[in-house]
């Protein structure tokens, strides 16, 4: 049945819209996270290439590591998704590529604290990416 123009929305719509922005946080979070997370093995080990991910526990511990670090985020990707599922799509890989040079410039130098900062960066995005106004 088509919508009158200005007619409010059914629970049926606005349900499946919310369950959309929440599939789609969801999903990005889960991905980015992974994709940093194996980017971040990479930049701690020794030889810094992707034979690092052969060694034996490097893959799985990278794996569940950054898929509990997106379950963690992920209220704060479904908070930011509130302005539209835009904004996540195009200015989500900005804040994956801020991310990924952070972890290969500024991890190898910060040591210990690092993968600290790349928490705090990572929830700063996403709260920046709550503020963005849809377009």
């Amino acid at each position: 049945m088509p919508r009158i123009s200005g007619a409010q929305a059914g629970p049926d719509e606005t349900g499946v819209n919310l369950w959309n922005r929440i599939l789609i946080a969801a999903v990005m979070t889960w991905a980015y996270s992974v994709t940093l997370g194996l980017l971040f093995a990479i930049a701690v080990s020794e030889g810094q290439s992707l034979r690092a991910l052969l060694l034996p526990g490097v893959f799985p511990v990278a794996l569940i590591g950054s898929s509990v670090v997106a379950i963690a985020i992920t209220p704060m990707a479904i908070w930011s998704v509130r302005t539209g599922a835009r904004n996540l799509w195009r200015y989500g890989p900005i804040l994956w590529v801020g991310l990924a040079a952070y972890i290969v410039f500024a991890i190898p130098k910060a040591g210990h604290y690092g993968p600290y900062g790349l928490l705090c960066l990572a929830v700063l995005g996403s709260v920046f990416l709550g503020f963005i106004p849809a377009r």
